[in-house]
């Protein structure tokens, strides 16, 4: 079965004259019995046989164990190293094995001998594909010339060693001079040890869909793996963005099935259309799934004119407009391998004949993966040419408005490295990428990067980005949409732009310098909202944000209860401040349950900030002033909870409000520095609260005299109260007593007939300084 991974090498070039037996039926476990009982001659014949048929992965059951037998053969650490390059383009764990395959040549090579103990030419293109792809520039060009010139000159490998050296060339000077590029792999709430790949993100950069040969959960896909490879099939995934910059468990789409490869390679701009690649024709065939019913339906053939042949095609693309379609096909006529077509929507609603985008883009190498931007006219596509540094590299266009395409450009390094860069897409705003590619630092065989850049940005774009957002919670209708009309422009045709169904979102563009009516609808026959508005005229690119909701207004609601029980206190006033006027927006008071509701939502709309200051009050609580900043979200109800402080006679405000100890230097009463951050928390506390009054006590340990240590205390308490006293309403509210040590909180004496001996820690508890409520 084809896929979107390219075929590996053959390992042996010549074609045999005799036919081989089919392991089409065999398993793992036939194989595994297979290899223990052979001989090595067997080993060394059957391994052949199964990989002149591209069974890699049973013939490499086969060559681990002529390994164990001849673990320093060049025949067969060649063999190991041609089968993990070929197979899983995994050169770092290639490397070692096929320079060990180098150390001895056979110009005669004979795949099916057990005599056989050296390696083909063929080694030194290996090696040097392995040192390209691990960029070790110099060493890439020693191995691809040796090979040149030791090869047979009929080799089907001579064109590519040709095209690794002119690759070469242009690697060296990508990596002497990167880009301003930020490349991170994008985690492994995503990417796993298995092939994670064509990454295709939405256009506001909140979903993810790709591809993945990851098992199925209960072993249900384990059946169907690929002999030949030893993969999973592919399927289909999407994750969503957390907003965080982090993604979330990839979710299967419905419509994939385990025996079946399903890859991913386009998604219309409202996320109600996926496109899929599907190989059950055996040629390989576009196919596209719609959300209906609320859930996307089976995969269905794209039965446009033109496009679906008895050849390969592999990738399509739809413009944001829907009146473009970009596909790849290896059909004859093209300028060879695998071409960029486009067909036009007609004014007819029918479709044009397939016409190859020309030699601007297509060359007698691979094209694949093309990608058109918001602005209809910028492609990015992979090639993997002799404009590329190795392999599939990604490089953009524009088409002009004679539809003729500007020689591509390469991206560079380090958006492009050495092996095969792929499945190009981006964000509205250009400035996040995303693609396909094997890196060291990567999980698996494939992982899916992020690239952030500033130099693929859109420029003179308008984009309209809105939503319907539901209060209630609920799903919106799937006839849920938005209409566009120009209405400066000599064409007014109202442009219809379906929302996403999971968050009401829609995006479409715009032009400068415009004026636009937009008409949010619930349904098919029910207008929410109906607004004009007008583009700016200034270049660059621009972002136009307009939503509506149904479902009721938004609600802001609060709670006061109790800090130690939990349990809400009735008859509490709230007052609602705005933080910047200061002035009294609302006066309200708690229910029963210690609820209160706020209507200064009412007319509210997301995106609004929510900047308040609360004064709480409640009989026998501590007063409290706090700040409340929000923004409107998507979720209908603010709530605002806050905690209050039961106090009686007697309650120690400093228990209460968590005061650290309040020192002074040694035989001293005057505040430091440090004191007074905690002697301003009670001041906070008696100026919210102008009817308590306090008691501040000082309290020593038992270390000096009786009479020193009331002395001292005293002079403490009253300095303390001093400074509480000149900073709050009604001084007469606190004054100071010293204690001494007349009231310890634990055994620590020292005078008398027996002085207890106690720890630093025991006799710091004694040092304190209490701030009992004497009045409410």
């Amino acid at each position: 079965m084809k896929d979107l991974i390219l075929k590996p090498t053959s390992f042996i070039a010549i074609a045999l004259c005799f036919s081989f037996s089919s392991f089409s039926q065999e398993t793992e476990l036939d194989v595994r019995k297979m290899v223990n009982s052979a001989s090595e001659g067997q080993l060394v014949e059957e391994s052949s046989r199964m990989l002149q048929d591209d069974y890699y992965f049973f013939s490499e059951i086969a060559v681990d164990k002529l390994l164990t037998l001849k673990p320093e053969s060049s025949n067969y650490n060649y063999r190991k190293g041609f089968i993990v390059l070929g197979s899983r383009g995994d050169y770092i764990t290639a490397l070692p094995f096929l320079e060990k395959g180098a150390k001895e040549i056979s110009k005669n090579y004979d795949a099916f001998s057990m005599k056989e103990t050296g390696a083909p030419t063929d080694v030194y293109y290996h090696l040097g594909r392995c040192y390209h792809l691990n960029e070790n520039i110099e060493k890439a060009e020693e191995f691809y010339n040796k090979f040149i010139l030791e090869s047979n000159k009929k080799s089907e490998l001579l064109p590519k060693a040709t095209l690794g050296l002119k690759q070469c060339v242009l690697a060296k000077a990508a990596i002497a001079s990167p880009k301003s590029s930020i490349v991170k792999n994008i985690g492994n709430n995503v990417n796993n040890e298995f092939a994670d790949y064509t990454p295709v993100i939405s256009l506001d950069g909140k979903s993810l869909y790709f591809t993945s040969r990851r098992p199925w959960e209960n072993n249900e896909s384990d059946a169907f793996k690929d002999p030949m490879l030893n993969n999973y099939t592919e399927d289909i995934y999407m994750s969503i963005n957390n907003g965080a910059g982090g993604w979330s468990s990839p979710s299967r789409m419905i419509f994939c099935s385990p025996e079946i490869n399903e890859a991913t390679i386009a998604v219309s701009a409202d996320e109600r259309r996926i496109y899929a690649y599907e190989d059950v024709t055996g040629a390989g065939d576009l196919y596209f799934s719609d959300f209906s019913s609320n859930t996307f339906q089976t995969l269905e053939q794209v039965e446009l004119k033109g496009v679906n042949t008895e050849f390969w095609e592999t990738h399509c693309t739809v413009t944001p407009d829907g009146r473009n379609m970009y596909f790849v096909s290896d059909r004859p006529g093209g300028f060879g391998g695998r071409d960029i077509y486009r067909i036009v929507k007609l004014p007819d609603g029918t479709w044009s004949n397939p016409i190859n985008l020309g030699a601007n883009i297509n060359t007698i190498y691979d094209e694949e993966s093309p990608y058109i931007t918001v602005d209809n006219k910028t492609m990015y596509f992979a090639s993997n040419g002799p404009a590329s540094i190795g392999g599939f590299d990604i490089f953009v266009s524009v088409r002009d408005e004679s539809n003729t395409w500007s020689p591509a450009i390469n991206l560079g390094y380090p958006i492009n490295r050495t092996g095969d860069d792929l499945f190009y897409t981006t964000t509205v705003d250009g400035r996040k990428g995303y693609l396909s590619s094997f890196r060291p630092e990567g999980f698996g065989e494939k992982d899916i990067y992020e690239i952030q850049n500033d130099f693929t940005t859109e420029s003179d774009i308008v984009v309209l980005k809105g939503a319907i957002i539901n209060l209630d919670g609920g799903d919106l209708s799937e006839e849920s949409h938005a209409t566009l009309r120009c209405t400066t422009c000599e064409d007014q045709s109202v442009i219809r732009i379906p929302t996403r169904i999971r968050d009401g979102a829609f995006i479409s563009t715009l032009t400068s310098c415009t004026e636009y009516e937009l008409v949010f609808m619930e349904n098919n026959t029910k207008e929410i909202r109906r607004e004009i508005f007008k583009t700016e005229c200034l270049g660059g690119f621009k972002e136009v944000y307009k939503e509506s909701t149904i479902g009721g207004n938004y609600l802001l609601t609060g709670k006061v209860k109790d800090k130690i029980t939990g349990a809400g206190i009735p008859n509490a006033s709230v007052q609602l401040i705005d933080s910047k006027t200061k002035n009294v927006l609302e006066n309200l008071t708690t229910d029963i349950n210690g609820k209160y509701t706020s209507k200064l939502l009412e007319s509210g709309k997301i995106g609004d900030v929510l900047s308040l200051d609360l004064k709480i009050t409640a009989p026998n609580y501590l007063a409290k002033n706090t700040e409340y900043n929000a923004t409107v979200a998507k979720v209908r109800t603010i709530e605002m909870v806050n905690s209050l402080d039961r106090i009686d006679i007697g309650t120690d405000v400093g228990k209460t409000i968590e005061i650290n100890p309040i020192y002074f230097d040694l035989d001293k009463s005057n505040i430091r520095p440090d004191a007074k951050i905690e002697l301003d928390k009670i001041i906070k506390i008696m100026n919210e609260n102008p009817t308590i009054q306090i008691e501040l006590g000082s309290h020593t340990d038992c270390r000096a005299s009786v009479s020193y240590n009331a002395s001292l205390s005293d002079r403490r308490a009253k300095s303390s109260a001093a400074y509480i006293r000149s900073r709050i309403s009604n001084p007469k509210r606190i004054y100071g007593k010293g204690y001494g040590e007349s009231q310890l909180v634990n055994k620590c004496e020292c005078e008398g007939n027996v002085a207890v001996d106690c720890s630093d820690d025991e006799h710091q508890a004694n040092r304190r300084t209490e701030f009992k409520i004497i009045k409410m």
